[in-house]
């Protein structure tokens, strides 16, 4: 594929994840515009949402491209032109590319937070019962767990559909 190439297909991608896939955006901190309203300046994922969109777009480029961001790619802010340039980078590093999800799917998870927040409403329970306050916790901790587990799970998904696609080419 050429550079030009890469980069529609990019903006196509982007354009599906999108909330508003017609709006106007900023070529050089697009990805801030995956959400509706757009965030400031390379604060996409300072919300949820923005998290969330953020990383379902990069997945969705490594599984197009068939490709692997390290954790330093993936911390970054791209302008439109910048990611075409780190995807062609990393359309070139077959091997690291083995390396990197080979890394991913043997990393093993851990679920302290989760735990701990357990462990931490059942302290609120012991110590003050059920009232207004416990049940309140008992639902934002819930989400919380609810939304932690969801993007491991997710995660997992993708690499292992990311493993098939790098591996079938050595094949």
């Amino acid at each position: 594929m050429s550079e030009i190439e890469i980069k529609e297909k990019i903006l196509e991608i982007f354009k599906e994840e999108r909330q508003k896939p017609d709006a106007d955006f900023n070529e050089s901190h697009f990805l801030d515009f995956l959400t509706f309203p757009p965030h400031r300046k390379d604060n996409i994922k300072n919300s949820f949402r923005g998290v969330k969109k953020y990383y379902r777009f990069m997945y969705r480029l490594e599984l197009e491209f068939e490709i692997c961001f390290s954790l330093s790619d993936l911390d970054r802010g791209y302008s439109v032109d910048k990611i075409t340039e780190k995807v062609i980078e990393r359309i070139g590093k077959r091997r690291g590319n083995i390396m990197i999800i080979k890394q991913r799917i043997e990393q093993k998870e851990t679920y302290y937070i989760e735990l701990f927040l357990i462990f931490l409403l059942a302290i609120i329970y012991l110590k003050w019962g059920i009232n207004l306050i416990s049940i309140l916790l008992t639902l934002t901790f819930g989400f919380g767990i609810y939304w932690i587990l969801n993007s491991k799970l997710h995660r997992r998904k993708h690499d292992k559909r990311l493993k098939l696609k790098i591996l079938k080419e050595e094949t």
